[in-house]
């Protein structure tokens, strides 16, 4: 089975047990949460077979100039009790985005919709973190 039909499949039964549709567009599949936020976006490229989870916590240009910021970001990454395996990253539109990867041979039914849900949880708890972090800048 190709990798883009093997998460397709994958994408099929999460979304039965949540009682949506979600498709693949060009390796790509974006949920969102009751309040319009990214809730988590997959990503397959081309030829690859690690399936890559991001979304967006905010826009950098809220704190960029504040070298704060940037270290306190910098710094999360290496706390592995707060991160679980994430990592921030800054996109091209310069939002920080929480990241993660797994490769796609290691997932099945069993271990997706998990996964789905814990890094949809550990996105809102990084939002949250990082709030209440900023809010004493």
């Amino acid at each position: 089975m190709l990798p883009q039909q093997q998460l397709q499949n994958l994408l099929d039964e999460f979304a039965s047990t949540q009682g949506i549709t979600l498709r693949l567009d060009n390796g790509v599949c974006a949920l969102q949460d009751d309040s319009g936020q990214e809730a988590v976006v997959l990503e397959l490229p081309d030829g690859s077979d690690a399936l890559l989870l991001h979304c967006q916590l905010f826009a950098m240009q809220q704190h960029g100039e504040k070298l704060a910021a940037w270290r306190l970001l910098m710094t999360l990454n290496f706390e592995m009790n707060a991160m679980r395996g994430c990592w921030l990253a800054l996109d091209d539109e310069d939002q920080i985005r929480l990241c993660s990867q797994q490769p796609l041979v290691a997932l099945d039914n069993a271990r997706f919709t998990p996964l789905l849900l814990a890094f949809m949880q550990q996105a809102r708890e990084a939002r949250e973190l990082l709030r209440e972090m900023f809010a004493e800048f």
